[in-house]
């Protein structure tokens, strides 16, 4: 039986980082990639979207033994990929509290979010009439809305569409055939991440 290859790497002391520790961080990254970080105006996303970058890094290392890598490709709906590396699956997450990557040898999806509060039109909007009920149901509909969020996103994120797919349908059964999803609530650093991965 071939055994199966993924690991999570998720760094949630992001915020520990002063601006002079971010600015050298972002100057040690890849031109390519530095360009990506630069074109956030705030420097929180630019030490988000570095942070994601190193985290791929380090899972590509722990994975396949990768060190070296070229720029990202993209499929159609914006889903990157490694160009030469057809065995290679990844996906990158980041929030201000945490940022991530999950690197595996099947189609997989990860999603970081801060806890948000579960507003009305913003829970009805995104999620269908169950799942809304369970989230006003719940003793914290803050941390059960951004759960389903990430399983939504990493969900998504796995099939490589991102939310162009219908948000209702996206935990329903039949769009769950074939995925393991797993979600982890932080509550001390004020997180939620989920992982999809294909069976």
């Amino acid at each position: 039986m071939k055994k199966v290859k993924e690991v999570l790497c998720i760094n949630d002391h992001i915020a520990d980082l002063g601006e002079e520790q971010t600015e050298r961080l972002i100057a040690s990254l890849p031109e390519w990639r530095r360009e990506q970080a630069l074109r956030f105006i705030h420097l929180q996303g630019r030490l988000e979207c570095a942070v994601g970058y190193i985290e791929l890094l380090r899972g590509l290392r722990q994975c396949f033994g990768i060190k070296d890598m070229s720029a990202f490709a993209y499929n159609e709906h914006g889903k990157p990929y490694l160009p030469g590396h057809s065995e290679v699956h990844f996906s990158i997450s980041h929030c201000k509290e945490a940022a991530g990557c999950l690197v595996a040898d099947r189609p997989c999806g990860l999603d970081i979010e801060r806890i948000r509060k579960a507003k009305d039109d913003l829970v009805r909007h995104t999620m269908n009439p169950e799942e809304a009920e369970s989230i006003f149901a719940s003793p914290f509909p803050d941390i059960a809305f951004t759960s389903l969020w990430t399983q939504k996103e990493a969900v998504l994120k796995l099939k490589g569409t991102g939310i162009v797919d219908d948000l209702h349908s996206a935990l329903m059964p039949d769009n769950l055939q074939g995925i393991e999803l797993q979600t982890v609530e932080n509550t001390w650093k004020g997180y939620v991440y989920s992982v999809a991965i294909q069976k």
